[in-house]
Formats: structure tokens, sequence, C-alpha cells
């Protein structure tokens, strides 16, 4: 059911999610341990991923078999991941087609279709560096939840929308989930001892000081800085959002219509409406180009 890469993100990245959400991939996850597991044929996983560029034909655009003037709309659902996992694409693929809808001179823009809680500090890497260096329009629609990672990335489009006020926005912050196995190990006849020599005293020292009761370095040396790195990036990106509402930095979670008086999204809007707007938005920037002759 999961592969390294995805059990390896989960379980040493900082997370940019709800904690709800993440109690969701855990069950599954003891589900697999347990004996769950189904084997997937090929044209199951080909399926899965039919909306993917071909990985087979890496040279061309899948973008430029459709009509002129389409919009690609991406869909950015569930927990959100660096790497792929057979039946969910990863960020990094996310940002691979953000990339070849702006490279096609059929699209005029790209509408990122949201309902995920968010996902990992590593999935909004490459996504970002693909939304920060696009040149056409970019909307986010939150079709349920856009939490977190997720907002995170959307704050990085030009607007933001919710397709009903009851759409759910915000868990603006950071945290860590450590496992203590002690007594699992106990329970399994284990006696682990972690030597670590006096030229590496600081090696994993906030993890193993959080599990002794003191979790002040971890907080310092790896939450904080990330949060405030977010809270940052949120202020860049929603300069109207009114920052005197309590929590909307610090994890408060608004439904639609609130987070609209807060300056959070910009409105509501469904998906024909946003694919208006989006090409509305690009004919704006053409006449705006054509002004000055570039």
């Amino acid at each position: 059911m999961f592969n390294r890469l995805f059990l390896f993100e989960i379980f040493t990245s900082r997370l940019l999610i709800r904690d709800t959400s993440l109690s969701v991939v855990e069950q599954l996850l003891l589900a697999s341990l347990e004996g769950d597991r189904k084997e997937v044929d090929a044209k199951t996983v080909k399926k899965a991923f039919s909306f993917l560029p071909d990985p087979d034909s890496p040279n061309v655009n899948p973008y430029d078999g459709l009509e002129k003037n389409s919009v690609a709309v991406i869909p950015v659902n569930g927990m959100m991941t660096k790497y792929s996992y057979w039946w969910m694409p990863g960020c990094d693929e996310l940002a691979d087609m953000i990339r070849q809808a702006d490279r096609s001179s059929n699209i005029a823009g790209t509408i990122l279709l949201f309902d995920t809680p968010g996902g990992t500090t590593n999935a909004v890497i490459q996504l970002e560096d693909a939304l920060r260096n696009r040149v056409k329009p970019c909307l986010a629609l939150i079709d349920g939840l856009c939490d977190s990672a997720g907002l995170y990335a959307a704050s990085l489009c030009d607007e933001i929308y919710a397709v009903n006020r009851m759409c759910e926005a915000g868990s603006i912050g950071t945290y860590a989930r450590i496992i203590d196995t002690g007594e699992a190990e106990k329970k399994w006849g284990y006696r682990i001892e972690y030597i670590y020599p006096p030229e590496s005293k600081f090696k994993n020292l906030p993890v193993r000081e959080a599990l002794e009761g003191k979790p002040e370095r971890l907080i310092r040396e790896m939450l904080t800085p990330y949060a405030i790195h977010f809270q940052n990036i949120i202020r860049e990106n929603r300069p109207r959002m009114d920052t005197s509402v309590e929590g909307i930095l610090e994890g408060r979670v608004f439904y639609a219509y609130e987070a609209i008086e807060n300056g959070l999204i910009d409105g509501l809007m469904n998906l024909n409406q946003a694919i208006d707007r989006v090409r509305l938005l690009a004919e704006q920037k053409k006449s705006f180009y054509s002004q000055l002759n570039i």
C-alpha cells in the first residue's frame, strides 16, 4: 500500500497538516502492517495516473493537444507529499504539470482544485518553485478543504476562491509528531540503547530531549523557524488579510464565508466561473503587455 519514499517523508518531515487527517494515514499504515495488502496490476496503476504526463514521452507536452485558450485544471487532493504513491501523484509531479501547462501555447492559464488537509514541508518545495516562476494566470479553487500546506500553495496563486461558503481554509502552522517506541520495544523484549560520541553530541538532540519531556529545543530550532516562514509567506501573498483576527496566522481554521471576511480568500465561485476568470485574467495580461509593445 505504501512505498518507502512515502513512509520516509511522513515520519521524517515537519508537518503542515491538520492532525485529524494524519491519524487517517496512520490507521491505513497499521492496516497495511497487519496484512491488509492488495496486489495492484500495471493497468490499474496506469489508469490511476492517466491525467499525468506520459513518462514514456518526456518531450511531448500533453497540453499541446488541447484546443486554443483551454484552461488546465489540476487537482490537489488528499495528503500532500513530495513523492507519488501508486494511487496519488506527489507535489513534484503536480509542479511539473503546472510548468507544462504554463509552457503550452494552447493553455490560457491554470486552476488548482484543492481538497486537502495539507501535508509535509517537503511537499511544497517544487510546487512553490513552479507557481513563482509561471507566466500565466493561476487560480486556486477550494472544493472542500484547503488547510495548512494547501493554503501555503494556494497563496502563491493569483486569487483564491471557494465553491461553497462552508468550505474550509486555514490551519497555518507546523508541528512535529514523535512516536515513543519504548513501551512497544519492552513488550517485544527489546532493549535498545542509542550511543552518541562527543563529536556528535547534537545529533538528534531536539528529538531526544523532546522524548525526555523537554521539547523546547525542538520548538526553538525546528518548528518556530518554519512557522515564522509560513506566516511570512501568507503575509506576503495575502496582503489584504486581517492579521488582527485571533488565530488567523496561528492555526485557526475558517469556513469560506469567514475566510472571505478576513481576506484569507477572495470569494465564492464555481468551476465554470473560475475558468472564465482565468481566461479574463489572461486577456488582461495580453492587453497590458501589448500596450508596452512587448
